[in-house]
């Protein structure tokens, strides 16, 4: 595993950072309000007002899955993929529970356990954090996952950027993506390069630019219709 270091990024939250690929967890302008924007604001709150299924690219530091927890929502099953887990001490340096105590307007020891929950469960099997969200968290490389079809609403595509590791953002890649998703499904990614675009459009995805967070232009949605 590639060393990595904890950086602060510009909202104040906390990120990894790996020196040898020069590559950020987040975006360094803003980890909270990247994930915000991106995963909630333009993935999550289009389905708020029904129970929904979603699979992410990428638990990394869990901000994401933290944020959805504690985002308006019915009943969610969380499916998440990350291939190098976080250490122990990695986990408590990023003082989530502060930040989002903080965000959310409510009192640290009420997140702290939650926080903790999501990285201390078991790994392969769905757990229960709140009576309406349960957590799947799954050790695996995404070139090699086989996926259900037709299981999930949403996907968070929070994978390492192209430059980096550009099989990740391969039409291989999004073609079991697209047959995971339900009918109406959304697939939700940081990235808006053309190459990731016509990679999705080709496998069927309707893509839609949208404005990105702060520090890039543009983002994408992609539905399966």
């Amino acid at each position: 595993m590639l060393k990595r270091e904890i950086l602060t990024t510009a909202d104040g939250s906390k990120t990894l950072y790996i020196p040898e690929w020069n590559e950020h967890y987040h975006s360094k302008h803003g980890a909270l309000q990247e994930a915000q924007h991106v995963f909630i604001a333009n993935g999550l709150a289009q389905f708020s007002a029904q129970d929904c299924s979603i699979l992410e690219f990428g638990f990394g530091t869990g901000l994401n899955a933290l944020l959805t927890l504690l985002s308006p929502h019915q009943k969610l099953k969380y499916h998440t993929l990350e291939k190098y887990p976080m250490t122990p001490d990695e986990v408590q340096a990023l003082d989530y529970p502060k930040l989002f105590a903080e965000f959310f307007k409510q009192e640290e020891n009420a997140i702290l356990p939650i926080f903790e929950k999501i990285h201390t469960v078991e790994w392969g099997e769905y757990q229960e954090i709140t009576s309406d969200f349960s957590l799947k968290k799954q050790q695996a490389d995404f070139k090699e996952m086989e996926l259900p079809e037709g299981m999930y609403n949403l996907v968070y595509f929070d994978a390492f950027g192209k430059r980096v590791q550009p099989e990740l953002w391969h039409e291989s890649i999004f073609e079991k993506i697209y047959k995971s998703l339900k009918k109406n499904g959304l697939f939700t990614t940081y990235a808006c390069n053309g190459d990731t675009k016509r990679a999705l459009k080709a496998v069927g995805f309707r893509v839609e630019k949208k404005p990105g967070p702060p520090g890039k232009r543009e983002m994408i949605n992609a539905w399966k219709d």
